[in-house]
């Protein structure tokens, strides 16, 4: 029985807190990643090189982005052992622009509450039940368990668990539209479809060395650096710099990067198609650039990426509501949430 679970390991609550990343952490982007690099697969040329202007333009936009929240960070165990585990809510959207209109709405959002643990420890389907004036009960659907038992491993259960449901949207979306370039808002997983953009907006690390580096500090807006080719064990992909614009504030040291970020896609594309669509970037994805008066983020922060993520958001519902629903569930056990 689900009471029997939950009263055998004596699982409880502990305190969590999330922030935003910044957009550029300058100790990790200064020292050169491990992987591959081959900046020479469009030009050796980067000094004098000069964006292209694209041939032509899709008719529609496509941009994905996933949220996940951990609604309460669990530990706990049967005997001597400890386990961590997680309550957590997921959501995933796309915003479709159609450029002829032109018009962009948000759609196919998806919203899952999942339940997992570190150790190999099976979870089990947990219904927490309406309270009085609440009008749904917290469905938490078991997710497949981490070999991993340490605290870090309960925001890896409810990353993978978006990341999964948002392949399956990306997916649907490459199938269901023709003329259409879909952008996801993060890296490309393992499973990606060939024919979508990863846009990376936080700079962790290098990929280049000094000598082609040097092009990025030079950029205009609207501008890309040439494509190389990053040959990560089980992932190679093409990737491109491209400058968003100008840094609206005089008060940010890396000014020259701020406005930066880092496209990918599957090498298994050819170049020529893949040159095509860096070219189309240039002139499309700045035109959706945000305005730090709107975005903190900005202007990383993609305008239709941005309002997804309020969409996902409060679709997800309060974190402070469900938390407390989740401690008083918790406690109907006799547990010290």
């Amino acid at each position: 029985m689900l009471s029997d679970f939950w009263r055998k390991f004596n699982y409880r609550i502990e305190p969590w807190g999330n922030d935003y990343e910044p957009p550029i952490q300058i100790d990790d982007d200064i020292s050169l990643s491990e992987s591959d690099i081959d900046p020479g697969v469009e030009t050796e040329e980067w000094d004098c090189f000069v964006s292209p202007q694209p041939r032509s333009l899709p008719r529609h936009l496509v941009f994905t982005d996933g949220c996940r929240r951990i609604d309460a960070p669990l530990v706990g165990g049967d005997g001597n052992g400890v386990c961590y585990g997680v309550f957590g809510t997921i959501a995933v959207g796309a915003v479709v622009v159609d450029r002829s209109i032109p018009q962009a709405k948000c759609t196919q959002i998806a919203v899952r509450r999942v339940l997992g643990f570190g150790g190999e420890q099976e979870a089990q389907l947990t219904r927490i039940p309406c309270p009085l004036g609440s009008k749904t009960e917290l469905v938490y659907e078991p997710v497949k368990p981490s070999k991993g038992n340490t605290p870090d491993v309960r925001g890896l259960i409810v990353q993978n668990a978006m990341l999964a449901q948002e392949e399956d949207l990306i997916a649907q979306q490459v199938a269901d539209r023709a003329d259409t370039l879909v952008i996801r808002d993060g890296r490309l997983s393992y499973h990606s479809p060939h024919f979508i953009l990863g846009y990376v907006k936080t700079m962790h690390k290098s990929y280049l060395s000094e000598k082609y580096a040097a092009l990025l500090w030079r950029l205009s807006p609207a501008e890309r650096s040439p494509i190389f080719l990053i040959k990560e064990k089980n992932r190679p992909r093409f990737s491109w710099y491209l400058k968003l614009g100008d840094c609206h504030s005089s008060q940010r040291s890396y000014q020259a990067l701020h406005g930066i970020i880092r496209l990918e896609i599957s090498s298994d594309i050819p170049l020529e198609t893949v040159q095509e669509i860096a070219n189309q970037t240039t002139h499309l994805i700045p035109q959706y650039a945000s305005h730090p008066s709107r975005d903190p983020r900005a202007p990383q922060n993609l305008i239709p990426v941005g309002a997804l993520e309020k969409e996902l958001g409060r679709q997800m519902g309060d974190p402070t509501l469900i938390k407390r629903r989740v401690q008083n569930f918790l406690a109907s056990f006799n547990i010290n949430s």
